[in-house]
């Protein structure tokens, strides 16, 4: 495979998490589809759930027709390839890449070990702080004498009982304790 260090980097921003992403490499490899070999240049990046993208100008030139309503199989020059997902789950590609298929008995099981690995999570709240960890960074206050405005928050009717249960086991607990300040907005972690 040839790689090639791009001069100016490309911006692009589908299929990537965050804000932009950027392209710096290209690559030149040959590819076989059906019994034709093609020589395609691909951008290098690092692109969730993809190992390869192949645009509209790759299918067109490779005549590729995709049938997306019943999503059954891809034709390339009259050669017709098999798109069934349970062909492809059933493949041993499928069992490398780590895909199962789960039944009733696989769920009954995986429910019980993650509740055993995870126990900290499922039980109930504890009436007992975390222990304490060291802080390593600040919080810098660009303007402590700056007065906020905000809006009393509502809660509708039929969920007070449930606010008022809360903040009565959050005071128990020792997590809150009520107290007065000029300026304080409310927080409620739900």
């Amino acid at each position: 495979i040839h790689m090639h260090k791009l001069p100016e980097p490309i911006g692009i921003q589908q299929a990537f998490q965050g804000s932009r992403a950027k392209i710096y490499y290209t690559a030149t490899t040959d590819i076989t589809v059906g019994q034709q070999k093609y020589t395609e240049t691909f951008d290098i990046a690092n692109v969730n759930y993809y190992n390869i993208m192949l645009g509209t100008p790759f299918r067109r030139r490779v005549k590729a027709n995709i049938d997306f309503n019943k999503l059954g199989s891809i034709v390339i020059n009259g050669e017709t390839i098999d798109n069934d997902l349970s062909v492809w789950l059933d493949s041993n590609e499928a069992k490398i890449h780590g895909i199962l298929q789960l039944t009733k008995d696989n769920f009954s099981h995986l429910r019980s070990q993650w509740k055993e690995e995870y126990a900290d999570l499922f039980g109930d709240i504890p009436l007992e702080l975390p222990p304490m960890h060291e802080v390593n960074h600040r919080i810098k206050l660009i303007d402590p004498d700056k007065q906020v405005n905000y809006r009393l928050p509502k809660c509708p009717e039929a969920l007070r009982p449930q606010l008022h249960a809360k903040v009565d086991h959050y005071l128990k607990a020792g997590w809150w304790e009520p107290t007065s300040a000029l300026q304080a907005v409310p927080m409620l972690c739900i």
